[in-house]
């Protein structure tokens, strides 16, 4: 995953579930500190974003992601990438 692609799905994510402060985990979280290129290709080869929200005590904005533009959904399809909530 590159860059531009983390952030199109932490957009996507902020306003599907209508709150803008997600946070990411997982490996794509060093996409946010460190610039791509200077990245060995395995840690850039993943297709998911693990994100969470920080007041989602019910799992409901995780559940709308997931929805949405989670693993199988259209925005998979269409872009080859997606969140993981």
């Amino acid at each position: 995953m590159r860059r531009e692609q983390l952030e199109h799905v932490l957009r996507s994510a902020c306003q599907i579930a209508g709150d803008p402060d997600v946070l990411v985990i997982g490996s794509q979280s060093v996409l946010g500190a460190i610039p791509e290129s200077r990245l060995p290709l395995e840690a850039t080869a993943s297709m998911e974003v693990d994100v969470a929200f920080f007041n989602d005590p019910d799992d409901q904005k995780a559940d709308q992601v997931d929805g949405a533009i989670g693993e199988f959904s259209l925005f998979h399809g269409t872009n080859g990438y997606y969140a993981r909530a």
